[in-house]
C-alpha cells in the first residue's frame, strides 16, 4: 500500500535513505539529522511530498528553475526493497501533475531504476557531474 507519509515514519525512512546512499555509492555522506529535518519539512509544506510503502519511498518538491516560471516536481529520493517502485513513482507523478507540475525531474545513474523511468517516457536530459571538495 502507497500512503504519504507521517512524522512517525521518519526514523524508518531516514534508514531508508542510508540504504539509498549506500546502494548508488554516491559522494556524500548520510547526515541523520540533516535527513530527519528534510523529511520533516516536506511534510509539512504543501509543496512537498513523502510516499511510503511497507519498504520504499519517494520524496520530492515542487520548485522552479533559472531557465522558466513554469513549476517542475523534483524527485529528492526514491528506492524500494519490495517491489513498490513503479508504484511510488504513479504516486509522485499524480501529485505533481495536481500540483500543476510542467515538468518531473528524476534521478537516476542506470540500472532498474533509469529502465523504470525510460518505460515511463523519461528521457535523459542532463547528466549531474559532482566533484568531492
Amino acid at each position: 500500500m502507497i500512503r504519504q507519509a507521517g512524522e512517525a515514519d521518519i526514523p524508518r525512512l531516514v534508514d531508508m535513505i542510508e540504504a539509498l546512499a549506500a546502494s548508488v555509492g554516491g559522494p556524500q555522506r548520510v547526515c541523520r539529522i540533516r535527513a530527519g529535518e528534510t523529511l520533516a519539512g516536506l511534510l509539512g509544506d504543501p509543496q512537498g511530498v513523502v510516499f511510503v510503502s511497507d519498504g520504499g519511498f519517494i520524496a520530492g518538491q515542487m520548485m522552479q528553475t533559472v531557465i522558466s516560471p513554469d513549476p517542475v516536481a523534483f524527485e529528492l529520493g526514491w528506492m524500494a526493497t519490495d517491489r513498490s517502485g513503479l508504484r511510488l513513482l504513479w504516486a509522485f507523478e499524480a501529485w505533481a501533475a495536481e500540483q500543476g507540475a510542467t515538468l518531473i525531474k528524476m534521478s537516476a545513474n542506470g540500472g532498474a531504476a533509469q529502465r523504470i523511468l525510460e518505460r515511463r517516457g523519461y528521457t535523459v536530459a542532463e547528466v549531474q557531474m559532482v566533484k568531492a571538495i
